[in-house]
């Protein structure tokens, strides 16, 4: 009788790879055609979009020289608005006038020592008389390192320098 089996055929899976291949080859034009039509449509769209004019060569304005404070003026601009916090009755007054080098305690550098005479420190009888209070509140109004004043021991050091004198 007759073999119906397709598949029972000598080039049968040739025969399939090449309706693979033409079912492919069309939906790739079939695709391409579609997008080009999409793309073309758009194209005309933004086509017809007023553009926004190119500033690019013109040149700005210079404008007059802004006065700026360096970053350490800010802070220490900073400093001096929260200086008010520490109790100066108890500590004592001081100026520029008669302040002591404070560099000379061990982990006050001249960095710090400009902070701390921005908060209004510059004598070694205002550093001796701190408390715990004190030192924290001095700590976080200079903005310096949390622990540090009691890790160098400054309010002994000042007692030991005060003595000395």
């Amino acid at each position: 009788m007759f073999d119906l089996n397709p598949l029972h055929l000598p080039d049968a899976l040739l025969q399939q790879a090449i309706m693979l291949l033409v079912a492919a080859v069309l939906g790739y034009i079939i695709g391409y055609v579609s997008y080009q039509r999409t793309i073309n449509q758009l194209t005309r769209e933004l086509d017809g979009v007023a553009t926004l004019p190119d500033k690019s060569d013109e040149t700005l304005p210079v404008s007059a020289p802004v006065a700026t404070r360096t970053d350490e003026e800010a802070v220490l601009a900073r400093i001096q608005s929260r200086a008010s916090a520490l109790d100066f009755e108890r500590l004592g007054y001081a100026g520029p006038d008669d302040a002591d080098n404070l560099q000379l305690i061990d982990g006050i550098s001249p960095f710090v020592e400009r902070r701390l005479h921005a908060a209004g420190v510059y004598r070694f009888t205002q550093l001796a008389q701190l408390n715990a209070d004190d030192v924290y509140l001095l700590n976080e109004i200079i903005e310096f390192f949390p622990g540090r004043i009691q890790r160098d021991n400054w309010v002994g050091q000042a007692k030991t320098l005060m003595q000395s004198r």
